[in-house]
């Protein structure tokens, strides 16, 4: 039977994604901070100013859950776990901490993010989660993977806008050829191969046994990918990709670009790719050519979707009212949602019935997007966008096709 501190420890999940579903039956008052991560110049590690400026944004949210709910044993598992989240500086919360941390926590759970891009501190306490800071971290196009695949190895990268990291594979998932196919004479162990976040390794080459000894080593090498590449192509479908939509880059060598994409079933491989071998790569230099491809990728992307938006209000498939916009999140019809970067729209959203509210009682003093007494409709139109797949993109307000501050384009 769990002790108190394992149950909560236990209870600080951390998402590498936005699911909404995971906290869908998350009862208020809710809790959500938006905390920056400080780090000295030289080491990386956080800064003590953080934990000072997470406990003055914890005794807010202690202030403002007692002046909305007087009664302290509506909100005790929050303050519980707020005073567990400062004492305990050595979590992997804290200690993985990139530049900021969004944080959104229940009387049974936290459920922490890993934001790559600065916030404000912020404390939001509602009814619902504040989701919009986290947008600019989950739209379309900021998370990537990378699909490294050598003669007789593959690895899979997970990467964003600050850096690559590969993952551990699943255990049905072999990532070596020599551990697939029978009559490899592979003798060669790389010792980094289970190294956490290691990016190197050593390609192996030639496996001449018996059987080969009529043909060349280059057709030998060439029959050996192509069975190689056929079972990396399904256990990537099979096993790490699923019902995931984030895009994934092919990264190897430029002679076996096209046998790959002539085989692969992955619906998300984007149709540009790394073409070196990725044993020549190190994580800088894999970092720096994702960027380039995801970048020119999501310019092409906004450009499409800005020209289809247009075709499609045209006849009736696009809109920027907001009751067409309601309406449409409420029969899961909306295909791709256009935020306005920094644009508010005070008023709130149900999404089990469709009604929507604007509140002209927003506190135009406050200086915070976050603002309690005003619920934002942006936010709630996004996290319902977020629960039926659909892309988001937050555009300044020149490229906006409107100036609403939201528009959708339907999925049919």
């Amino acid at each position: 039977m769990k002790d108190a501190r394992t149950e909560l420890r236990d209870s600080v999940i951390v998402l590498d994604h936005f699911d909404p579903k995971a906290y869908e039956n998350a009862e208020p008052p809710l809790v959500s901070i938006y905390l920056p991560i400080h780090r000295t110049q030289r080491e990386d590690r956080r800064d003590e100013w953080d934990m000072i400026e997470f406990k003055d944004l914890k005794e807010e949210a202690e202030r403002t859950l007692r002046k909305k709910f007087p009664k302290e044993e509506d909100w005790a598992g929050i303050a519980e776990r707020l005073n567990y989240l400062l004492e305990k500086e050595d979590l992997p919360l804290w200690v993985n901490a990139g530049k900021s941390l969004g944080l959104f926590i229940t009387n049974g759970n936290v459920f922490a993010f890993n934001l790559e891009f600065d916030v404000k501190p912020a404390v939001v306490v509602s009814d619902t989660f504040y989701v919009k800071p986290l947008l600019r971290n989950w739209q379309y196009g900021t998370q990537y993977y990378i699909l490294e695949l050598g003669n007789d190895r593959f690895s899979w990268v997970k990467g964003n806008r600050n850096g690559v990291k590969r993952q551990h594979l699943p255990q049905e998932v072999h990532d070596y050829f020599s551990q697939l196919f029978a009559n490899s004479d592979d003798t060669v162990a790389d010792m980094r191969k289970d190294e956490e976040g290691s990016l190197d390794y050593i390609t192996l080459e030639g496996h001449l046994s018996p059987y080969h000894d009529r043909k060349s080593r280059k057709e030998v090498s060439q029959e050996e990918f192509e069975k190689f590449a056929r079972y990396v192509n399904k256990a990537v479908d099979d096993y790490l990709v699923d019902k995931d939509t984030t895009p994934i880059i092919l990264c190897c060598a430029p002679e076996h670009v096209s046998f790959f994409r002539k085989i692969s079933t992955l619906r998300h491989l984007l149709p540009v790719g790394i073409e070196k071998d990725p044993a020549g790569l190190d994580g800088k230099m894999l970092l720096e050519d994702a960027l380039t491809i995801m970048d020119t990728q999501r310019e092409a992307n906004v450009k499409q979707v800005l020209e289809q938006y247009a075709l499609d209000a045209s006849k009736g498939r696009a809109t920027d009212d907001y009751n067409a916009i309601a309406l449409a999140l409420l029969e899961r019809k909306v295909s791709v949602l256009l935020v306005q970067e920094g644009k508010d729209i005070p008023g709130t959203y149900d999404p089990k019935t469709g009604e929507m509210f604007f509140d002209p009682a927003g506190d135009p003093k406050d200086d915070l997007n976050e603002d309690p007494a005003s619920p934002d409709l942006v936010d709630a139109f996004a996290q319902a966008a977020l629960a039926q797949d659909a892309h988001i993109y937050v555009l300044p307000a020149e490229k906006m096709p409107v100036d609403r501050g939201v528009a959708a384009i339907y999925r049919y």
